[in-house]
Formats: structure tokens, C-alpha cells, sequence
């Protein structure tokens, strides 16, 4: 990946490389960007150094003072056209580049990959990764653990997309089992046409609540959806009739909402699918020799040497478990997309049971790369009306909040149907960037209060940042030009913008190694916060017009990377608020 602030590490590297005989790709691994950039805008710890060194040599050989090797080779080190000068302080070699060439280099990067800037010059993997996301079961709530897959599954597949991935995103159902044949038997007796077609999710809902407490009470109704779901099973024609109108129509609904949130999935799969394969893993089973008996006459596969117990693999009924049925859906997912990776965006509190199914799926086929992206709890996502259990819900109140803000603040937005529409995306930028803003296995309280705040680190701040960037180009009347003169920008608050806008490459990177969204957002902050500093010092309208195409192209960056994190994040930016 060769990006512009790379460059200029790469500058040091090689001459600290000829000064001290450390290899340069260790040392771009040891130079840092301090956390304070200006005074020095790259800088390496001597300590660090010295470590690296003796690995490198693979020797114990003493390693002279931190403090005095920092100054020896700051004397020794030749400014050239990147890098002004190398400075010691204690033993931190510090370098500032030099500012008029650093500023050209980082603006003309960003306007040569423009929409791609932060992953043009990445490596592409053209690989298939398959990404299991979301997965609510049809007719029951849509809760807060499935809201958190469903933002962090869509980042995955978003910055996996960018990285040169084939993706695959499956929704993967919960639509078969007894709980079905209990919605079946509720449907006979509380169905409603009218509104099944108005809103199957609620519907169905409603319909599986009120079958539920009257099972509580009456032992019949269990047998009932027993009997309904065996039929199901034997290929009964008419209960699986309705079985497939009432799943299509739910999934239907599902698109509707999801596409309001900008998410599409290529395939909405379901325990349902994979039946047929569930005979063949456990004929696998047997032939590698890998199950036993337990005291009650279930089937196991023994993982105590892998600290992961023993998996039931089939209960003693003979009828298959949820263990069984995702390696039947690994085996099912391999033969359909050929996948090289597969990542399952699910709660923590079920990273023992993955690892099972990782352990058995590397025992039975031989995968390797398959990853539990894992997340922590939702704490309070509740409504005046109570729990709010509907995605839809969800969206609709955070919409209503975000317009009562906007019709208080009085918004430059005056037309009522732009008006909706920016409220929902602001809305939705809210509530995902109040899920990713932490990294992701960490619990986090839902607050409607504070992601909707328009002054902290909110999703509705960023929104903010970019819409008044683009009022900057609006009103100004000044074009984006390549090439201005880049020797007029010699304000800190320039350097520390372009210095900012040269990280994001870097941070697309982090976050795709990591899988934490949190990496882009927090960075996203920062930049904003650097921006908006410095419209307050580089004043673009009424300036003459070399200084003012200069300035133009550099909040016309910051802009465009803004752009892009906020795209990466499943985010629609929007040009006014």
C-alpha cells in the first residue's frame, strides 16, 4: 500500500536504516504518529529501536543509552525535500516534514482516488468471505442483540467489499421448528388477512403472543404445534403452503426496513435449508470416528483436549441440535459460494458454543478461517410505551426525535418531505454510530437522550461536520483545482488538518484487521473537530484567489475522507441539515 504519509515514514526508514543497520520494513513498523503533531509529525522510540535490533541480530548484545543514541542520530540525520529535521527529546527521535511538500503530497492523494481515498492503494484479495448477520426469527421481537448484528455485520461487509472480497451476506432465519408449527396453530385461530398483508411482522407477532399464553394454559396446544411441525416435516403439502407464504412475506417486510437502513443482504437462508445435510454430517461424524455415547444415549464428540468439552451432537431422540444444523449449514454454505473465509456476527455470550462449531468444522472439513465477530449487550433500549422490539420502532422513534431537534433548532431545511428524509438518515446515523463509537465487546448503555445530540461525539455531529463542509463549496464559488499553489497553506491548522486527513488510509486498514468500527468512528471525530478548527482560521469566500483554491482543496479533502468514513460505516451522508 503505498499512501503519501507512508511515503514520507519510508523517507526516515531509509536513512535511519544506513545509520543504525536496522532493516527499513522494521523500522515503519516502529515509527509512530505522536499523539501531539505540532511540532514533529512522525517519531521513533529509541528503547523500541534497540529491542527491535536485538531480534533482529537475534543476539543479547548491550545496546547503548536510549537518550544519548537519540541525539547521535539526530546530529547525523540529513534533512532532504520530505523530512525538515530530526530532533531528540529524551529518548524519542522526533521528525517534522517538510510542510509544503507533505500538504501537496496528501491533498493530490486524495484527489487522485477521490471516492476510493483510504483503500484505492490496499492490497485486493479476491477472495469469498460468507458474513451471517442480523438473523431474527420470524414472529418474534427484533431485539437489541440482533440490532447490534445487524449494524456490525454490515460494516464487515462493507469494509470486506472495499478490501477486494466477493461477499456474501446471509440473513439467517430462524423459520423452522416447533415454534413455527406454535405460530401455525396461532395463525389458524387469530390470523387476519387484512393484516397479515398491512404488516406481517407485527401481525405474526401479535399472533405468536397471544398463542403463547394460552399454551401456558392449555397442554393441547404444544401437542398441536408438534403435530403441525411433523407434518411440515413429512412434506405435507398444505402446511407448507403456509409455512412459505407467511416466511416470503416476512422477508419481504424485513427488505423494506432494512433498505431504510441502506442494508441489503445476497441471500436470506434459514434453519429450513439445511435438513438435507444434516444426515451427511453426521455420517461424517461417524466415519472419522469422532462421536460416542453419552450415559443418556446422546451422541458427543470429545473436545476436552481442546479445553471445549463435550459437544452434543444429537440427542438421544435421534432428532439433531443447533450445533448440528450450523455444520450441516457450513457444509451447505462451502458447496454453494466456495467460501475462503466466514465470519458470524453474534453475540459474546456465545463464543463457547462457536468454538465448538469451529473446532468440529476444522475436525470434519478441514476450515480453518472461520471467525466469531463478537459484541457485547445493549443496556435500556426502552421506550415511554415500553421495550421497543421492532426494528421499525426503533428507527421510527429515533426519526421523532431528530425532527422535534430540528424543528426546535429551526433546521435550513424547510420542505417537509426533505425534512422527513433528513430526520430518518440523521436519525439512523445516530443510532449506529452510538453502537460502534466503543469497541465492539463492550456492553454500552442505549440512550435516545445522547445519540441524538447534536453537540457531543454523536453520529448527528458528523452528519453536521460534513453538511457544513459542503456548505463551505456551495457558498464559496470557488472550483477544486489539482494543483494550486500549495505553499500558501502554512497555518498549523493546516498542517494538523492535511496531517489528520493522511491517517485515514491507515485506519481503513486497523479496522478491517480488527473488525472495529470504533477505529474509523473515533477517528471521524477527530477529523471533524480538526476541520472545524480550522474554518475558523482559513476563511475561503473573499480571499484571493491562488489563497482561496488552495484552502478549497484542502477542506475539499477533509470532506471527501469525512465522505468516505461515513460511507464505510453504512452511513448517507447528507449535504445540508
Amino acid at each position: 500500500m503505498s499512501t503519501a504519509a507512508l511515503r514520507f515514514k519510508q523517507a526516515i526508514a531509509k536513512q535511519l536504516s544506513s545509520l543504525t543497520q536496522c532493516s527499513e520494513p522494521l523500522l515503519l513498523d516502529l515509527i509512530r504518529v505522536p499523539k501531539k503533531t505540532r511540532d514533529s509529525q512522525f517519531t521513533i522510540s529509541l528503547p523500541q529501536l534497540g529491542a527491535a535490533l536485538q531480534k533482529q541480530s537475534n543476539s543479547s548484545t548491550h545496546v547503548q543509552d536510549p537518550t544519548a543514541w537519540s541525539k547521535e542520530l539526530a546530529s547525523k540525520f540529513i534533512p532532504n525535500h520530505m523530512i525538515a529535521d530530526a530532533t531528540a527529546q529524551g529518548p524519542t527521535l522526533k521528525f517534522r516534514v517538510a510542510n509544503t511538500e507533505f500538504i501537496k503530497q496528501v491533498l493530490t492523494h486524495v484527489y487522485n482516488d477521490h471516492s476510493n481515498y483510504g483503500w484505492a492503494q490496499a492490497p485486493k484479495h479476491n477472495k469469498t468471505v460468507v458474513i451471517d448477520y442480523s438473523s431474527p426469527n420470524i414472529a418474534k421481537p427484533f431485539h437489541a442483540g440482533h440490532l447490534r448484528s445487524t449494524i456490525l455485520g454490515n460494516f464487515a461487509k462493507r469494509i470486506h467489499e472495499i478490501m477486494g472480497y466477493r461477499v456474501v451476506g446471509i440473513n439467517y432465519l430462524g423459520d423452522w421448528g416447533k415454534q413455527y408449527g406454535l405460530l401455525a396453530v396461532g395463525f389458524e385461530r387469530y390470523g387476519d388477512q387484512d393484516k397479515l398483508m398491512h404488516d406481517p411482522i407485527h401481525h405474526l407477532y401479535d399472533v405468536y403472543v397471544r398463542i403463547n399464553q394460552e399454551a401456558k394454559h392449555d397442554p393441547s396446544i404444544d401437542q398441536q404445534a408438534n403435530a403441525y411441525f411433523k407434518r411440515m416435516e413429512q412434506g405435507d403439502a398444505e402446511a407448507l403452503a403456509l409455512w412459505r407464504r407467511l416466511r416470503e412475506m416476512s422477508i419481504e417486510s424485513y427488505k423494506k426496513i432494512y433498505a431504510r437502513l441502506g442494508i441489503s443482504f445476497e441471500v436470506y437462508s434459514g434453519e429450513s435449508q439445511v435438513e438435507s445435510y444434516i444426515p451427511k454430517v453426521n455420517a461424517l461424524l461417524q466415519e472419522k470416528g469422532l462421536v460416542e455415547k453419552t450415559q443418556d444415549g446422546a451422541s458427543a464428540v470429545d473436545l476436552e483436549q481442546y479445553h471445549l468439552g463435550k459437544a452434543i451432537v444429537q440427542r438421544a431422540d435421534g432428532t439433531s441440535l443447533y450445533l448440528t444444523r450450523d455444520l450441516a449449514c457450513l457444509m451447505m454454505r462451502q458447496e454453494l459460494y466456495g467460501f475462503d473465509k466466514a465470519l458470524y456476527v453474534v453475540g459474546s455470550e456465545q463464543q463457547g458454543y462457536f468454538r465448538q462449531v469451529f473446532k468440529l468444522g476444522e475436525m470434519l472439513f478441514g476450515y480453518k478461517n472461520l471467525q466469531h465477530v463478537s459484541f457485547g449487550r445493549i443496556q435500556g433500549m426502552s421506550t415511554r410505551q415500553g421495550t421497543a422490539v421492532f426494528l421499525e420502532d426503533i428507527l421510527d422513534i429515533a426519526q421523532e426525535q431528530i425532527l422535534q431537534y430540528m424543528e426546535k433548532e429551526k433546521s435550513h431545511v424547510k420542505d417537509k418531505q426533505e425534512m422527513t428524509t433528513t430526520s430518518d438518515q440523521l436519525g439512523i446515523s445516530a443510532i449506529l454510530v452510538q453502537d460502534m463509537k466503543s469497541k465492539r465487546n463492550k456492553d454500552y448503555s442505549f440512550s435516545w437522550e445522547r445519540m441524538t445530540d447534536a453537540k457531543g461525539d454523536t453520529g448527528v455531529f458528523l452528519q453536521y461536520a460534513h453538511a457544513r463542509a459542503c456548505g463551505i463549496e456551495r457558498n464559496a464559488d470557488v472550483a477544486v483545482i489539482p494543483t494550486p499553489d500549495f505553499g500558501l497553506l502554512q497555518e498549523p491548522e493546516a498542517l494538523d488538518l492535511t496531517q489528520l486527513i493522511s491517517q485515514f488510509p491507515e485506519m481503513v486498514e486497523s479496522s478491517f484487521n480488527s473488525l472495529e468500527p470504533c477505529t474509523i468512528v473515533n477517528y471521524l471525530f477527530k477529523l471533524s473537530h480538526a476541520t472545524s478548527a480550522a474554518t475558523q482560521v482559513l476563511w475561503v469566500k473573499g480571499q484571493e484567489p491562488e489563497l482561496a483554491a488552495a484552502r478549497m482543496l484542502l477542506f475539499w479533502a477533509a470532506r471527501t475522507t469525512l465522505f468516505n468514513g461515513l460511507s464505510l460505516l453504512g452511513i448517507k451522508p447528507l449535504e445540508r441539515m
